[in-house]
This record gives structure tokens, C-alpha cells and sequence, in this order.
């Protein structure tokens, strides 16, 4: 078992509870409030902009140049592939950019944004690599348990969302963090890769309560 796979596997409940949230079960069915959705945009745009800032820190603090380049080929992707999608579905609405500017997080939103914040300040490049991993990866396994399930939301007004994360090319992109992390954090000590694990899932845990959030419910961990 690679490093990696070790921290998913010590997340991997929360990721399946995440999978199992009313809200994605609603985006796979048709039958999500159009308003829990727009609300879902709106959190998210404001969460992209504290994970864009993480992934900067990283950046400042590299060592070398390939860490350097890695980051800031996700910075790019970020804003110019997942929030172009968020754009599409906020102009439907009316909204922009500057609009979201103006928005307050709601509770489990602060706190995932708080943690990442906190972690790419007080820390280094591998713990912020494994805080930010989790909402990369952990929306592919989302959204392919989703398209698995109802194959038909290609069809509906959530498919521009779904094929982002279900893609060919989103997964090539995962599967090349999968080796970047490895390779960084694999040869560390045995004290500090199980930190960095425990990050994965505190990260993790986050996202359940993200998507708890969205569906209008408090935040739980699954028993």
C-alpha cells in the first residue's frame, strides 16, 4: 500500500458518507431545490478562493522548481477550469464574481476554509499538500460514485459540474498528484506521515460537512 492509499483508506467513510448525502443524491435524481444548489455555488466559489491562497502558500514555500511548476499549474486550473463552471452556473442567476465578494460563509464553509488557512500559514509543504488533497481527489470519487449511480445527470442542468470531475482528463490530473504526493511525503518519517494522514482526514471530514451544509443539514461524522 502506497502512501497514499494508506491516508484514503483511513478517510474512506467519510468519503462515502459524503457520497451518500442527500444533496448529490438530489443532483442525481432531479429533484435538488434549484435555490440548495445556487447556495452550493455561491459557498464554493467563496471556499476556491481560500484554496486558491492555500495553493499559493505552497508555492512560496517550494524548495524547488517542480514544486514551483505543480503549483502553479493547479492555480491555473483552478480559476481558469473549476471556477469557470462556477461562473456559468452564477451568471444563470444573475450573479458574479463580484457578487460572491460580498457574501458571508456559512458555518461549515469558515471551518474548512479556517483549517486550510491555518495550515498553509502554520505549516509546510506536505501537510498543505495533504489538506488540500482531499477536496481534489475526494470530488472525483464524489461525483463518479454520483454518475455511477445516475448515469442520466449528464443529461440535466448539473452535468457541466458532474463532467468536470468525471472527466478523462480530471482524472490523469489526480492520478499525477497521486505520484507528486508520494513522492513527497512517502519518504518522510514515520511521525510525520501519520500527521499528514491525520490532516487528510480532518480535510476529509471537512468536506462531508461541506456537503452536509449544502443539503441543509448540521455538520456529523458517520457512526
Amino acid at each position: 500500500m502506497t502512501f497514499f492509499e494508506e491516508a484514503v483508506a483511513a478517510a474512506m467513510p467519510l468519503w462515502r458518507a459524503a457520497a451518500d448525502e442527500d444533496f448529490l443524491t438530489g443532483m442525481g435524481e432531479g429533484t435538488l431545490d434549484r435555490q440548495a444548489f445556487l447556495d452550493y455555488i455561491v459557498q464554493d466559489s467563496l471556499y476556491l478562493r481560500d484554496y486558491l491562497k492555500a495553493y499559493a502558500m505552497a508555492l512560496f514555500k517550494s524548495q524547488t522548481l517542480r514544486q514551483m511548476q505543480v503549483f502553479y499549474s493547479v492555480l491555473g486550473y483552478v480559476n481558469d477550469g473549476e471556477n469557470a463552471t462556477r461562473l456559468r452556473y452564477l451568471s444563470e442567476a444573475g450573479l458574479t464574481d463580484d457578487d460572491v465578494d460580498t457574501m458571508e460563509k456559512k458555518p461549515a464553509c469558515a471551518a474548512y476554509t479556517d483549517f486550510l488557512l491555518r495550515v498553509a500559514r502554520e505549516e509546510d509543504v506536505p501537510e498543505i499538500v495533504m489538506a488540500v488533497m482531499p477536496c481534489m481527489v475526494g470530488y472525483r470519487f464524489v461525483f463518479e460514485e454520483l454518475l455511477r449511480r445516475c448515469p442520466a445527470v449528464l443529461e440535466g442542468p448539473y452535468a457541466p459540474l458532474v463532467r468536470d470531475y468525471t472527466a478523462p482528463e480530471y482524472a490523469a490530473a489526480c492520478a499525477e498528484w497521486t505520484d507528486f504526493t508520494n513522492a513527497l511525503c512517502a519518504p518522510l518519517p514515520a511521525e510525520r506521515r501519520a500527521h499528514l494522514i491525520d490532516l487528510f482526514v480532518q480535510a476529509s471530514a471537512h468536506e462531508l460537512y461541506f456537503w452536509q451544509m449544502a443539503g441543509g443539514k448540521p455538520p456529523k461524522d458517520p457512526d
